[in-house]
């Protein structure tokens, strides 16, 4: 099978690996119930729900990696080959599984909020979510027994202590392997999956830059694929004139963002990191300006895409920068300026326009059409 063949068809590719991964967990957990096989039976229906998760909200779009589920479906075939050891395999893959979960969870919500990372904590809240869960699923298994009139031994307690410590195991080491990942050591197959899931899901990774000193660190990391800065918004600074061009530039900007994986723009940052500030376009006031960039964005990128972009002003060294974030849409977006629709995606730190077969290659291969 080429890489072409595989591009093309990647997203019926993920689809159908999807279904297979949901109907062999059905079919495990029906097993499992049937022939009593409690661990198996609860381990499989809490990965079932966690595949199901993102479907239950609609305010969050959670994309699952196909090699995690991939992972997924490898594990529920080995689990039923694996003897006296199954039991022990189980939990600790079910430990690891929530931690990880947990471990992610915690920190994008200490990411989307105004708080400082505090990774200690982080890891104690994860574990205790772990625990948690492990201690659900136990109680669960206690009460299905009751009802369907087994009785309980002793050997069931030995087992649930055992269980959860062998869950507490898996979960330990799974939330400090992602302590060591965001400290920027790199753990081989744990990076691949992180970046795979952060390709999948890149709106959940829009930096934050809260205060000056945070928006100062973004500026001095200089221009990539994911962060851009312009000097103005439509004040071509040789000719001190206001010029169409230079609001055609930002707005190609931000329609790559909005096409690739997300971005942040710097509206008042030269490309050399110099700090003009919006002053340079000499608007009377900071909400003319605002009013003015709003009007542009619906005019010429459609109201329909407001929710994918959050702007505001940050004040730094005295002048006003404007920090647009753009989360990836759900569909492909033309910049329609002059009558005229044109499609841009980010390479690298430049912003490039696509057309003709690259144009619709590049739709089907990233919103599945």
């Amino acid at each position: 099978m080429s890489d072409n063949f595989l591009k093309a068809h990647s997203g019926k590719i993920q689809t159908s690996v999807s279904v297979i991964v949901k109907i062999v967990l059905v079919l495990s957990i029906a097993y499992a119930l049937y022939y009593h096989i409690w661990r198996i039976l609860f381990v499989n229906l809490l990965l079932l729900l966690l595949l199901f998760l993102p479907y239950f909200s609609r305010k969050i779009s959670i994309e699952i990696p196909t090699e995690i589920e991939l992972i997924l479906l490898g594990f529920v075939f080995l689990s039923f080959f694996l003897g006296d050891y199954r039991g022990l395999v189980i939990q600790i893959f079910f430990g690891v599984a929530i931690g990880f979960v947990g471990f992610a969870l915690m920190t994008i919500l200490y990411r989307n909020s105004k708080l400082q990372p505090n990774y200690p904590l982080i890891m104690a809240f994860s574990l205790s979510i772990s625990l948690a869960l492990g201690a659900l699923s136990e109680l669960a298994k206690y009460y299905l027994k009751w009802y369907l009139g087994v009785a309980p031994t002793v050997l069931d307690y030995q087992f649930a202590m055992e269980s959860l410590t062998l869950v507490f195991f898996g979960a330990f080491v799974a939330i400090v392997a992602g302590f060591f990942y965001v400290q920027g050591i790199s753990i081989g197959i744990l990076h691949r999956m992180v970046q795979r899931f952060k390709t999948k899901n890149p709106n959940l990774f829009i930096e934050k830059t809260d205060s000056p000193d945070e928006l100062l660190k973004l500026i001095h990391r200089g221009e990539n694929e994911k962060l851009e800065f312009k000097a103005t918004l439509r004040t071509n600074l040789f000719t001190d004139q206001y010029d169409k061009n230079i609001e055609h530039a930002v707005l190609k900007t931000i329609a790559a963002f909005l096409n690739s994986e997300g971005g942040t723009l710097l509206i008042g940052v030269s490309d050399k990191a110099e700090i003009f500030g919006i002053e340079k376009d000499r608007f009377p006031s900071n909400d003319k300006f605002n009013l003015h960039f709003t009007n542009l964005i619906k005019e010429y990128i459609g109201n329909e895409n407001l929710p994918y972009l959050h702007f505001e002003l940050v004040l730094l060294e005295g002048k006003n920068i404007m920090k647009v974030s753009c989360m990836k849409t759900k569909r492909p977006l033309f910049l329609r300026f002059n009558k005229i629709e044109e499609f841009y995606v980010r390479v690298g730190a430049a912003t490039v326009q696509l057309t003709g077969s690259q144009l619709v290659d590049y739709i089907r291969n990233n919103f599945g059409r």
